[in-house]
């Protein structure tokens, strides 16, 4: 049970005269750590959208239920005999959700297969993302399970907005690379990683001032229009997120071995009948792990990487229910909450990331959810696992401020959110503050986050106001 012990006013109330706050919705919530009280609270228990705050939910429930040890395995199989360097059949990529893999890694297990004198694939290369539910019923219904619910449209192209598979490959997307030299009439525009997965249409042109680019990817296709100008001399890369990414990772695996040297007869296709059931006999060729789950929750909350999340969120539902789907992982999620203290009857959860506007919680929620994680033995793994001020997204914050600081932010459009954690003076407090529905700049809502911290600070440190 948490207890209230207010601290007074102090001068946090004084912020809150500004006539910005007649419109918006917020709540506050500080909790003292040591003597296991509130002391300060403003709308503490309103549902409010936490966005990326999210995520540190979504990375205490892995860090308690997967392990920190716990690695992603992506396998190489063989179904097919291989004799005299030729494989007579069909190779296919198996992933289990890691987020991390990227060109470096298909890149060793073809230089791995050299090594093992492949040099002929008579079959395809096949791409097996089961492990990871696409479509689930729901309900009456089915779910389109690459993207959480709630999700906006606009967001599909963008590297923050990328689509979630059991094979993830370049963190599913690739960047466009615009480059223009100077004395050249034509603007460059280029993809990388290099597939041929992507087409690009080239509308840039050279133009005097600053640059207007225009990228934008099809819904329902992977050809992105690249249009605008850039200033002469301009070099821009865009990250985009590509539509099925697992097969974006098979075509460059097809096309990586060509290059190398490899010969293979067929394509790039997805297949999975039989390879859960043993309908087929294989074998495994090689495998790849992930980093370990430390570096991903890191990642996860240090730059708040949508993908991430989202990948953890599926691998909990496919750990303890056997399906790799939002709902389960959701429910699991729910059952940590409730671990925390959280009446999770009171919250809304519709993602592991925090992007979707659907997600509903209140400070004093996330307040447990640190709580709880401060009196497990991974509270310091935790606590390290959030941005330091200056660093990840607090790289360009909290400027001036000389106190100890790790906390996530949350932004998305009219929404303003920083939880975590405070030491002053050797004692551990941690806070909630969520703004939502303002209109205007963010820093002015930033700025005022800061001088709660900086005051919290101070009074806490019995520095005069």
């Amino acid at each position: 049970m948490m207890l209230f012990f207010l601290i007074g006013t102090m001068m946090i109330d004084s912020f809150f005269n500004d006539p910005l706050f007649n419109s918006i919705q917020c709540g506050i919530c500080v909790y003292d750590l040591k003597n296991d009280t509130v002391i300060y609270a403003r709308d503490a228990r309103k549902l409010l959208v936490p966005a990326s705050n999210l995520k540190i939910i979504t990375t205490s429930a892995a860090l308690q239920l997967l392990g920190s040890d716990h690695r992603f395995t992506t396998r190489l199989i063989r179904i097919g005999s291989h004799e005299d360097g030729v494989i007579d059949g069909d190779i296919m990529l198996i992933g289990s959700g890691d987020p991390t893999l990227g060109v470096d890694q298909i890149n060793r297990l073809i230089e791995n297969m050299k090594k093992a004198g492949v040099k002929r694939i008579t079959g395809n290369i096949l791409i097996n993302d089961d492990y990871f539910t696409d479509l689930a019923l729901s309900g009456n219904s089915f779910t389109f399970e690459r993207l959480p619910v709630g999700w906006s449209w606009h967001y599909l192209d963008a590297r923050y907005g990328a689509e979630i598979s059991a094979l993830n490959f370049n963190e599913n997307s690739v960047t466009v690379a615009i480059r223009h030299e100077i004395g050249d009439s034509m603007v460059t525009v280029s993809i990388r990683p290099e597939t041929d997965y992507v087409r690009l249409v080239n509308r840039m042109t050279v133009k005097e001032g600053e640059d207007s680019i225009i990228v934008y990817r099809l819904p329902e296709s992977n050809t992105i229009y690249v249009g605008g100008g850039v200033k002469a001399g301009r070099r821009k890369d865009i990250p985009v997120a590509v539509k099925d990414p697992a097969l974006l990772a098979g075509n460059y695996f097809l096309a990586s071995m060509k290059k190398s040297g490899i010969e293979v007869n067929g394509i790039a296709a997805r297949y999975s009948r039989g390879i859960q059931s043993g309908e087929v006999k294989w074998v495994t060729i090689d495998s790849v792990l992930s980093p370990s789950l430390l570096d991903i929750l890191r990642r996860t909350n240090v730059e708040s990487v949508n993908l991430y999340a989202e990948t953890l969120i599926k691998s909990l539902g496919a750990r303890f229910y056997g399906e790799g789907t939002f709902n389960k992982g959701l429910i699991v999620i729910r059952a940590f909450l409730s671990q925390c203290g959280v009446d999770t009857a009171n919250v809304s959860l519709w993602d592991g990331s925090g992007l979707s506007r659907h997600n509903l919680l209140a400070p004093v929620h996330m307040v447990q959810v640190l709580r709880y994680m401060y009196r497990t033995s991974n509270r310091e793994v935790l606590m390290a696992l959030l941005p330091l001020t200056g660093e990840g997204t607090l790289e360009y914050r909290f400027k001036n401020f000389e106190g100890s600081l790790r906390a996530k932010t949350g932004s998305i459009h009219a929404v303003s959110c920083l939880s975590g954690y405070l030491t002053v003076n050797g004692n551990d407090y941690c806070f909630s503050m969520m703004f939502n529905n303002f209109a205007g700049s963010r820093r002015r809502i930033e700025a005022i986050q800061e001088k709660i911290i900086i005051a919290l600070n101070d009074h806490l440190g019995g520095r005069p106001q």
